[in-house]
């Protein structure tokens, strides 16, 4: 999935259609915090995050390219065992 819907294109490698990735905001004033929640087939896999004077488009663009380097980073590492996240509170 493109992980991206305001514009053209931010780059970074695409991820694949079962991964979404939701943005929002915490702060206030001259910093926020924005995080994107990284989710695989609908189970929470991630959260990651950005701090800074940017705007809200700006913010959902740096978290994209972001969030797709380290999708594109986790499926080339070898997985084994169990590693099931517990739930995100």
């Amino acid at each position: 999935m493109n992980l991206f819907s305001l514009g053209s294109d931010p780059g970074g490698p695409l991820a694949p259609a079962d991964w979404t990735m939701v943005v929002g905001q915490e702060g206030g004033g001259e910093m926020y915090s924005y995080f994107a929640d990284i989710h695989r087939a609908g189970d929470p896999v991630c959260r990651l995050t950005i701090t800074g004077p940017w705007s809200e488009e700006e913010a959902h663009r740096l978290l994209t390219v972001k969030a797709r380097g380290w999708i594109a980073e986790y499926l080339s590492r070898p997985h084994g065992g169990d590693s099931d996240f517990g739930p995100l509170e």
